[in-house]
């Protein structure tokens, strides 16, 4: 069985990749930058340029399950929010994952494969300021792997997550606040949600779902 993740070298990436690898899968992961890795098959590719998603998937000749996991995240307040950055919000978190999509639909249709997209508990609930252009996309997420479900037949679902634990937030004001205002009292594990996105890559019946993993933040 074979998955290939983008951005795969991030925290929730690379969670996502070892979560597969342990399961026995051939692990694809997509990076801007080549890095080495002794467990996963690195791919070279910039998923805001077309030309580079051509060439860098082209040699693949089969593929089970495509986890659109590439994004970036960007703050501003929208009356002083430039058109470029909104754009290029919309041009990875939106687009990069359409252009991705795109290529390996046949392959995906081939296998009767799935599709496991990275949205956000930003496309349930406000952020927490100075996101409105990114909860944007990652809405646009959501609303895509429902139709996407619903025109190809194939499973197509979404992960929301919460705040990720990372190195940068521990001990920040925000991990604080997201701790007081969760029902386990902590930002998410990276590898929780890599559980979820595995589940809903491979269980059956399953389609243009969003499943929140978030420790409990959406019910205050």
């Amino acid at each position: 069985m074979k998955v290939l993740i983008t951005g795969g070298f991030s925290t929730l990436g690379r969670a996502i990749a070892k979560e597969f690898y342990s399961k026995g899968w051939n692990v694809y992961i997509t990076a801007r930058e080549y890095k080495p890795s002794d467990y996963f098959k690195v791919i070279e590719m910039d998923v805001t340029d077309g030309e580079s998603i051509e060439k860098a998937l082209s040699s693949l000749d089969s593929l089970d399950v495509l986890v659109n996991n590439a994004g970036i995240f960007t703050e501003g307040y929208q009356d002083e929010l430039s058109d470029e950055l909104f754009d290029k919000v919309f041009d990875v978190n939106v687009k990069g994952l359409f252009r991705v999509t795109k290529k390996l639909l046949p392959l995906l249709k081939a296998s009767k494969g799935s599709i496991v997209n990275i949205a956000s508990i930003n496309a349930l609930h406000p952020g927490f300021g100075k996101t409105a252009h990114y909860d944007a996309s990652k809405g646009a997420v959501k609303s895509y792997t429902a139709s996407l479900a619903a025109e190809t037949g194939l499973r197509v679902n979404a992960v929301a997550p919460g705040l990720i634990m990372t190195d940068r937030l521990k001990g920040s004001e925000l991990e604080s606040f997201y701790s007081l205002h969760s029902v386990e009292r902590s930002m998410v594990r990276s590898e929780d949600i890599a559980s979820a996105v595995y589940f809903l890559a491979t269980a059956k019946g399953i389609y243009g779902q969003t499943l929140t993993v978030d420790n409990g933040y959406l019910l205050f």
